[in-house]
């Protein structure tokens, strides 16, 4: 009975808003509003669901998840338009981690350490990540563009010779040795010997990597810059996602996981991550926003299509729906939203990971006792929802462009997403980002053509300062009637 009140209460508020558009700007418009809307609500369920996947099975309100969304956007941007700097930066990143993975291995051998001489080990670490680093030419390999300051500059100019570069990889590695040996005695209990046999094979296999990239990064450039624009697309895609899982794992595993249990901690570390995350991004790519990323060329071509149909030979930048031209680029974001949700959904229902997290939502210590390795899932949903949050980034270039502050804007938004459907409420997450969706898009429409109220013969204009505070507004309105949440759970 329960469930159904909750229905009826997301049904009611979204019919009314749709009414509410209907009424006051009529069948084109308001067709378009709508859809504005859907684009708007699947980027925030895109990063509101990771958020609430996240705060429903382990409680961590993860304040850096729009870092890893913003991320995710500069990752695709960059994969598809400039891959030297990724083919430059992630043999360093490799070696890095081949490094760190070796230092896990040798803790286990010398597991006697003392507090001192690990911060001993940790200092010199960093010492030897900084030399390692000193005088990398960041800037000249992002300079790809005419827009650059600067200018752009070749490739054969921007990157290091190949000898400079091995003395990186080794300087990498062994910074990552000494960090892991430091850090080490966070670590409690001693790995079993076939994961350990792994963990060689891991090091092994991301040092040569890590050397097989360097060595055919002029090739690998080329043939990324040769490729389709749909495909390159595609490819950036992937590269995002895989980064936000990647970088969602490493939060899990190294920052949050010391910190279970003491959520004040978790808060802190976690809103300290979001400002260094956001100064390494202006650190990398420089303080100024880029241009819309170029959308795949089944949505490029200049022209208008009559239909959905039509759309499908012709591949037209807009599509008339309802007698008004909408991108169609924003269609496929709409697509992406819905399919995200429909997966998730399945593997929730479906699958024994879904039925693991379900379970460890209700009751994580009764999902510990029946011997099921809570940390290894801890970790697998943190790198499912950050991959998520990198998707929505990524789909997001083409839409808005990428720019230092997006990742803080669209967070927001998803936390205002994730509280008007109840906090850690997966299907609560996905109708609190279609209202705010929604109220966004009607705020958005108020501010540009205005509000015509019944016998009045000009509609009244609203401030650009509406658009923003409609979605505070609807939240106040929800949590005023359930102070849950929709689909929250009091206390």
């Amino acid at each position: 009975m329960k469930a159904y009140r909750e229905a009826l209460v997301s049904f009611l508020i979204i019919l009314g808003i749709i009414v509410l558009v209907y009424w006051n700007f009529g069948p084109s418009k308001a067709t378009a509003t709508l859809l504005s809307g859907l684009t708007l609500a699947s980027l925030y369920f895109l990063l509101g669901a990771g958020l609430s996947l996240i705060f429903g099975l382990m409680d961590v309100l993860n304040f850096a998840h729009g870092v890893i969304f913003m991320i995710g956007a500069y990752t695709g941007y960059t994969f598809f338009g400039n891959p030297r700097l990724i083919l430059n930066t992630l043999p360093l990143f490799l070696a890095l981690s081949a490094g760190v993975m070796a230092g896990t291995f040798l803790s286990q051998i010398f597991s006697k350490q003392n507090r001192v001489l690990a911060l001993f080990l940790a200092s010199i670490g960093l010492i030897t990540l900084w030399w390692g680093l000193k005088g990398f030419p960041l800037r000249p390999l992002v300079a790809f563009e005419p827009t650059t300051p600067g200018g752009a500059i070749p490739t054969a100019l921007a990157q290091e010779p190949l000898a400079r570069m091995a003395s990186r990889l080794g300087w990498m590695v062994l910074s990552g040795l000494l960090l892991s040996l430091g850090t080490s005695f966070w670590s409690k209990g001693k790995e079993r010997s076939i994961v350990i046999y792994r963990r060689i094979f891991s090091i092994i296999s991301l040092t040569a990597v890590a050397f097989l990239i360097l060595l055919e990064r002029n090739f690998l450039e080329k043939s990324l810059l040769n490729l389709s624009v749909d495909l390159r697309f595609l490819l950036a895609m992937v590269a995002a996602v895989v980064v936000g899982a990647i970088l969602g794992a490493l939060i899990e595993g190294y920052f949050i996981r010391p910190f279970y249990g003491r959520p004040v901690a978790q808060i802190v570390l976690t809103l300290g991550l979001m400002f260094a995350g956001g100064e390494l991004v202006k650190f990398i790519w420089g303080k100024e926003g880029r241009a819309p990323m170029s959308a795949p060329s089944l949505f490029a071509t200049s022209c208008i299509s009559p239909n959905l149909f039509a759309w499908f030979r012709e591949h037209c930048s807009s599509i008339y729906i309802v007698g008004r031209a909408f991108p169609s680029y924003r269609l496929f974001i709409i697509f992406i939203g819905l399919l995200m949700f429909l997966i998730i959904t399945l593997l929730l229902r479906y699958t024994r990971l879904g039925m693991i997290i379900r379970a460890g939502v209700q009751d994580s210590e009764m999902v510990e006792a029946l011997g099921i390795n809570v940390r290894r899932v801890f970790t697998i949903v943190f790198a499912i929802g950050s991959a998520l949050a990198a998707l929505g980034g990524v789909v997001a270039a083409p839409f808005v462009g990428v720019y230092p502050d997006m990742g803080g804007i669209f967070q927001l938004q998803a936390f205002i997403a994730v509280v008007i459907g109840g906090m850690g409420n997966y299907a609560g997450t996905a109708v609190g980002a279609l209202i705010l969706g929604l109220a966004r898009a009607f705020g958005d429409t108020l501010v540009t053509t205005g509000f015509a109220l019944p016998g009045m013969a000009q509609a009244l204009k609203a401030s650009p300062a509406i658009a923003r505070a409609s979605i505070v507004l609807v939240m106040a309105l929800v949590l005023l009637v359930r102070p849950s949440g929709i689909f929250g759970k009091k206390g």
